[in-house]
């Protein structure tokens, strides 16, 4: 019960941690986006490790070279995938690329660590229930998504080619967190055990730290440059940018402690951990977003339908949740 509770409090969480972008001022993304990866990404997990595993430096030199080296691509890859996320959503808008992206990573994500593990389910009624469960979740995150589409949406047609193309690139990409999370954890869980006094769950806080370093450094350092090539250097240091690196610091420690409990959930809920916990995760996130919506008032001015279209979108992911934890 505890890891559904785990995996409960990471989706709120992270369907959370972006609410204090809506009250940026003098930063823009780039600004925001490059502190918040540096410190969620890097530091917080960074700090984590070297204040409750003593041992880290051991660990890490114990892990294969080959091991070491395809844990750090991986961050890298997922790295480029979750700058594509924010380019799509500029792009398409967040209604039609928020579907396109969650769409495609609850499937990709869900099956092919289970396939990577070669942990598929053999029961025929558990197969029925994960299958139902993962079409009525993408159906559920394609109305959600249709029911927050701008009215007037005009974009031309290179312009939704390229968002398009950006959009199944980054979909196809964002499930590398849940892979990269699952060899992480086969990686640490390779290493033979020490006499070491640190619980063996707090050692894989080393490989998924390794993880996210490599994808900050990527999208931190892409960040820098567009300000630096942009010249907006100055806001860091303006008026109101301590105010705004609190706004960060909050976002930063959200979505640092929704990673580490969605890995440690999933960790906890078995074989099929990944490929159960992970859909689930995608769909928290959806129904944390659309509640936010509702409290900050997003839906006040949008025509009575697209609410409802919304509460509908909702209904289906919570159904779907509920099948998929039942093929768990």
């Amino acid at each position: 019960m505890e890891n559904w509770i785990g995996l409960l409090a990471a989706g709120v969480l992270n369907g959370s941690f972006a609410v204090p972008m809506k009250t940026a001022r003098s930063w823009n993304f780039y600004h925001i986006w490059g502190i918040f990866s540096f410190l969620s990404m890097m530091v917080i997990p960074c700090v984590g490790v070297a204040l409750a595993i003593p041992g880290w430096v051991g660990i890490i030199s114990a892990i294969p070279f080959a091991g070491l080296l395809k844990l750090v691509v991986l961050g890298l890859s997922w790295g480029i995938a979750a700058l594509l996320y924010g380019v799509a959503v500029e792009l398409l808008g967040v209604a039609l690329g928020v579907s396109i992206l969650l769409g495609l990573s609850i499937v990709i994500g869900a099956i092919v660590p289970r396939i990577l593990s070669g942990n598929v389910l053999t029961v025929p009624y558990r197969d029925a229930f994960f299958s139902a469960g993962l079409l009525l979740m993408v159906i559920g995150v394609i109305v959600c998504a249709r029911a927050g589409k701008p009215q007037n949406d005009q974009r031309s047609t290179a312009q939704f080619r390229k968002g398009l193309a950006v959009a199944i690139l980054g979909g196809i990409g964002s499930p590398l967190l849940n892979i990269g999370i699952q060899f992480g954890i086969s990686l640490l869980d390779s290493l033979p055990r020490t006499s070491s006094s640190v619980n063996a769950s707090l050692t894989r806080w080393v490989a998924w730290a390794l993880f996210l370093s490599a994808a900050a450094t990527l999208q931190t350092g892409y960040c820098v440059a567009r300000v630096l090539l942009k010249g907006d250097q100055a806001a860091f240091t303006a008026a109101g940018a301590g105010v705004e690196f609190s706004r960060v610091v909050v976002m930063a420690i959200a979505w640092s402690a929704s990673i580490f409990l969605y890995a440690g959930a999933v960790a906890g809920l078995g074989r099929h951990g990944p490929s159960i916990g992970w859909p689930v995760f995608m769909a928290l996130i959806v129904l944390t977003s659309n509640l936010w919506g509702v409290i900050l008032g997003e839906w006040r001015d949008r025509p009575r339908a697209a609410f409802h279209k919304m509460l509908g979108g909702s209904a289906f992911l919570i159904g779907a949740t509920f099948l998929i934890a039942q093929a768990g």
